[in-house]
C-alpha cells in the first residue's frame, strides 16, 4: 500500500493558505485527493470516504470539491454527464474508456493555445480522448 506524505497538518496548512476554513471534512477530503492524483465524481468521493467518516453528508463532500476547485487546488471538467475531480492541476490530457469508465492522465503533446484562441487569456485545458482500453478491447474479442 502506497504511504501518504501527506499529514492532517499540511492538509490543514493548505486550506489556510487558500483561506478556506478548516474542518474534519475538509481535511479528510484534500488528504483523499492530494495523497495521489485521482479522478472522483463527489459520489464516488463521499461512497469512498464516509465508511471511515460517520456523518460525512454527500453534500459537505459535492460543496467542498467545488470549493477546493474554485481556488485551484484540484481541477474539475464534465465528462459522459458527470463533474470530475482531478487532482492532478498540471497541464495534461485524459484518455477514457466508454466500456470501464477507466480516466488515464496523458502527458499534453501539444501545449500551444487552439487556433482561434490566441488572444484568450487561458487558466488550464485538457483534451479527453475516448475509446475502448486494451482489457475492454481484449474482453470483446474473446466475447465474438
Amino acid at each position: 500500500m502506497e504511504r501518504s506524505v501527506w499529514s492532517e497538518s499540511i492538509a490543514s496548512a493548505l486550506l489556510r493558505k487558500h483561506n478556506l476554513r478548516v474542518t474534519t471534512p475538509r481535511v479528510a477530503i484534500c488528504m483523499r485527493l492530494l495523497e495521489k492524483h485521482c479522478h472522483y465524481t463527489a459520489q464516488q468521493l463521499h461512497a469512498e470516504l464516509s465508511p471511515s467518516h460517520a456523518g460525512l453528508s454527500p453534500n459537505t463532500v459535492y460543496l467542498t470539491l467545488n470549493q477546493l476547485a474554485a481556488v485551484g487546488m484540484i481541477r474539475s471538467f464534465r465528462l459522459a454527464g458527470n463533474t470530475i475531480f482531478d487532482s492532478n492541476i498540471s497541464t495534461h490530457d485524459h484518455a477514457h474508456c466508454r466500456e470501464c469508465n477507466q480516466l488515464l492522465d496523458l502527458p499534453s503533446e501539444h501545449l500551444d493555445k487552439p487556433m482561434g484562441l490566441e488572444s484568450w487569456v487561458l487558466e488550464w485545458g485538457t483534451r479527453i480522448w475516448s475509446g475502448t482500453c486494451p482489457s475492454c478491447k481484449d474482453r470483446q474479442n474473446q466475447e465474438t
